[in-house]
């Protein structure tokens, strides 16, 4: 392992730079480290950053020996800055991150490399992720978008449009930057993470995935791990306002035009828009960020970032935080009350294709039994003819074996000499047979 401002190691271009943000993870940071280390493609390098942890992080890190390690401190900055100093340090072909309470499935890398190596027009990979507790017990599989559209319909909502930019506007599927394998390149091309300190992930994804193909892994590659003290259970009304900071500047500053069907009309492709976004509750905020920007002040748009997440005191930012704080178990008891809505329609759902797969089964049921009492009867009678047969074969065992079937064959031999034509030889035994065996 490599400490600050020392060389690195000996790992020479190493295809995959992994970055680990360390923040006060004692509990859980050996853990994710070892899931990096015991990765089946084990080409890399691993850049662990801590960002000013006062726990016992930095003791754990700095007992892990292995020449793949580089270890970084630094006084607290954001997760946001940190990510971008690992980014800048990262030497390889592609990045991955992971936050310092989550874990990799071992096989993850050996399978986002595959796919990136196979089609260079993806610039970026995910997966479907396992939710675990704060003691690695399993909770739930995440399987890409499905939640999102739980509750929805195809005719009036984007459900079923396949398509990753309308999937994330209906929310954050992707989850978290622990999620994120790509390209170096994709850096260079659109910028790094945002000065966002909880909503940075969603922000960049939305960048990310309107300028680039992008493929998601159908099976889970990644652990993520809720306890009491993940980011986003600290500020919530941060976060609201955060998210609704980062959908007003998507809507502003990008054309969605290309993702909706062109054989939509303009209230159905308004009333599908409207049944699919997911704003987080955050409606008020942007509705006031999109008037104004579009009616009166145009310059807002270019600077939204700037203005509202370096000011904290910002009279527009402390509005929407104070009445994010009023609405704040409204707005989870909403959110709760959604999911479980969807829960309920696939479950009802999931009743009605297990309903239909067990009448199939029934009438598969009744055909086999039909199919076993015709072999069971094929078999009844084969078994009689195999007594009759049976019973043929000792009767003719019987005949050979008496002394008229003797008689009858010295009477042939005798035959054959008096008679020389075998016509004649036959009649005259088969008469002399009938005699003797009364037949």
């Amino acid at each position: 392992m490599t400490e600050q401002n020392e060389p690195f190691g000996s790992i020479d271009n190493p295809k995959i730079s992994v970055i680990i943000p360390l923040y006060n993870h004692a509990t859980y940071i050996k853990e994710a480290i070892d899931s990096v280390l015991n990765q089946s493609f084990d080409n890399f390098e691993l850049i662990i950053i801590n960002d000013g942890s006062t726990d016992n992080s930095e003791g754990i890190v700095k007992d892990i020996q292995d020449k793949r390690i580089h270890y970084y401190y630094q006084e607290n900055q954001g997760t946001h800055k940190t990510l971008n100093r690992g980014i800048s340090l990262a030497r390889g072909t592609y990045i991955s991150i992971l936050n310092s309470d989550d874990m990799y499935y071992s096989t993850r890398f050996e399978e986002m490399v595959r796919i990136l190596e196979h089609d260079s027009s993806v610039h970026a990979v995910f997966s479907y992720i396992e939710f675990i507790d704060g003691n690695g017990n399993s909770i739930r599989f995440k399987m890409g978008a499905q939640d999102n559209w739980l509750g929805h319909h195809p005719e009036t909502s984007y459900k079923g449009n396949n398509h990753v930019i309308l999937d994330l506007l209906a929310g954050n599927f992707f989850y978290t930057t622990s999620n994120l394998f790509c390209r170096k390149s994709v850096f260079d091309d659109i910028g790094y993470f945002s000065n966002l300190k909880y909503i940075h992930d969603y922000e960049f994804f939305l960048r990310l995935c309107y300028h680039y193909k992008v493929h998601i892994v159908e099976e889970p590659l990644l652990k993520y791990r809720f306890h009491e003290s993940n980011a986003l259970n600290e500020n919530f009304s941060v976060a609201n306002f955060e998210t609704g900071l980062v959908l007003s500047n998507f809507l502003l500053t990008y054309d969605l035009e290309k993702f909706f069907s062109n054989e939509d009309h303009a209230s159905l492709a308004l009333a599908k828009f409207f049944n699919s976004l997911n704003t987080y509750d955050t409606d008020k905020m942007i509705m006031t960020l999109l008037f104004f920007s579009l009616k009166y002040r145009k310059e807002i748009a270019d600077k939204l970032f700037d203005m509202y997440t370096e000011n904290g005191d910002n009279p527009f930012r402390i509005a929407c935080t104070d009445a994010f704080k009023k609405t704040r178990d409204l707005s989870l008891s909403k959110q709760a009350l959604t999911w479980q809505e969807g829960q309920t329609e696939l479950w009802w759902k999931t009743a009605e294709e297990l309903k239909i797969k067990t009448r199939s089964l029934d009438e598969e049921i009744r055909l086999k039994d039909k199919e076993i009492r015709l072999r069971d009867e094929k078999i009844r009678r084969s078994e009689e003819d195999i007594d009759s047969l049976l019973e043929k074969e000792s009767q003719l065992h019987d005949i050979i074996n008496s002394d008229r079937w003797k008689l009858l064959m010295k009477m042939s031999d005798v035959i054959e000499k008096i008679l020389p034509l075998e016509s004649k030889r036959r009649i005259f035994i088969q008469n002399c047979a009938k005699k003797i065996f009364k037949l």
